[in-house]
């Protein structure tokens, strides 16, 4: 099916809109400071105004031509070719990220693009895009899933330091967001798939690199093949990202945990809290929660948190700072938040009694 002229419209209008490089625009000054010396140079010849329009109306021709012929020609050409990349060049990427106008996306178990020494210009870009109201959308693996266990094998590396390195790009990403104004917060959405995605995207506008999560090597390190979005191969990987992203649950809900205390005598009193899992239960960290409970009887609250399963009511128990235990949670809590925490409560699940 051939496409009719308003897509071509909206496509000519995008390119317009499409932030230009300040080389562009100054050639683009100094090509029309010369057509308008022309211009007035032949102000004096015969006939002027007639051929004037004449050679405006052939140049109208050219140009309608090239919009609605040539460009759509080039352009599905472009789509069918793959350009090879000996490895992911970050700083390269951040750079597309800058011009993007439409979308943006990242898919991989952890990048080295949100690391100290790239972060800072790919955020630049990010704050570039969603300026221009672009979708940033970037999904990597859960830090907590048996696919980061069954990734660090073929790596050859500790399921830790795989972990390690998402907890860092997850830290990153959280204290970038909280910079944003409301408008670019919005239009910035990271996720947390439990599943191996198997191969890796990052996109910009309708153009991407793939690449695969091969044996013994980090993915940024292989051959990334350039490709146009909509080709067979831009497409497989858009609908496997689709389909992770749908499963993938927000970054939010890893890092912070919306907790509701319920005192029988006194109401309720919402907190949002940080928190780590040990033996599957949950413990929250928040001074303000610490000092509230410091005030009531413990007997009379009880705990309740959409992500620990609706309609549950959790028994809240402060844990002992001399405990074990207690050693045991602020180790995990640092390598989570790289932060030190100095009480826990426990949000202990209600008794199941089984009967035959």
């Amino acid at each position: 099916m051939r496409a009719g002229p308003i897509p071509r419209l909206r496509w000519l209008i995008r390119a317009l809109r499409t932030p230009r490089r300040p080389q562009s625009l100054t050639v683009l000054a100094l090509l029309a400071v010369v057509a308008g010396l022309l211009l007035w140079r032949a102000a004096g010849m015969d006939s002027y105004s007639a051929n004037l329009a004449l050679n405006l109306g052939t140049d109208l021709v050219g140009v309608v031509v090239t919009v609605f012929v040539i460009g759509p020609l080039i352009s599905r050409a472009q789509e069918g070719r793959v350009r090879e990349h000996t490895r992911l060049d970050y700083e390269w990427f951040a750079a597309q990220v800058h011009g993007s106008t439409a979308n943006v996306k990242v898919l991989d178990t952890f990048s080295n693009l949100f690391g100290p020494q790239f972060s800072e210009r790919l955020f630049r870009g990010v704050r570039a895009a969603t300026a221009h109201g672009a979708r940033v959308q970037i999904l990597l693996l859960d830090p907590d899933s048996l696919a980061v266990i069954l990734r660090g094998r073929e790596l050859g590396e500790q399921s830790a330091d795989i972990r390690r390195d998402i907890m860092r790009n997850l830290r990153t990403l959280d204290r970038f967001a909280r910079q944003l104004d409301e408008q670019s917060r919005s239009l910035l959405e990271v996720r947390l798939c439990s599943t191996s995605p198997g191969v890796t995207l990052y996109r910009w506008d309708e153009r991407c690199l793939v690449s695969f999560l091969t044996v013994g090597r980090l993915s940024g390190e292989g051959v990334q093949l350039e490709v146009a979005v909509r080709s067979p191969l831009g497409t497989f990987v858009e609908q496997r990202f689709d389909e992770l992203w749908q499963q993938g649950k927000p970054m939010e809900r890893f890092t912070h945990l919306p907790v509701t205390l319920v005192d029988a005598a006194d109401g309720r009193r919402e907190f949002t809290c940080r928190f780590v899992f040990v033996d599957d239960c949950p413990y929250v960290e928040a001074p303000d929660l610490v000092t509230y409970l410091a005030r009531r009887r413990l007997d009379q609250l009880s705990a309740h948190s959409e992500a620990l399963g609706r309609g549950r009511a959790h028994e809240v128990i402060v844990v002992d700072d001399r405990s074990a235990l207690h050693e045991q949670l602020i180790q995990h809590f640092a390598e989570k938040y790289d932060a030190q925490a100095a009480a826990f409560v426990e949000l202990r699940p209600p008794t199941v009694l089984v009967t035959e």
